[in-house]
């Protein structure tokens, strides 16, 4: 049996997650993209170089 064809349905673009999402306070999902994940990766290895440089003056007192 076939599905009645909605006009609108044409219009309404489905986000593509492949599979990858964070499920906020509502409930909604909201894809996580390359740029939130490169984002994420630069935030941690400044983190790590500024960790490491203070060991590093600590050390050298």
């Amino acid at each position: 049996m076939e599905q009645p064809k909605n006009k609108s349905d044409k219009n309404v673009k489905s986000p593509d997650f492949h599979g990858a999402a964070l499920i906020d306070d509502n409930g909604r999902e909201i894809p996580i993209t390359e740029d939130m994940v490169q984002d994420a990766f630069s935030d941690l290895d400044q983190k790590a170089e500024d960790h490491s440089s203070k060991k590093t003056s600590s050390t050298q007192q």
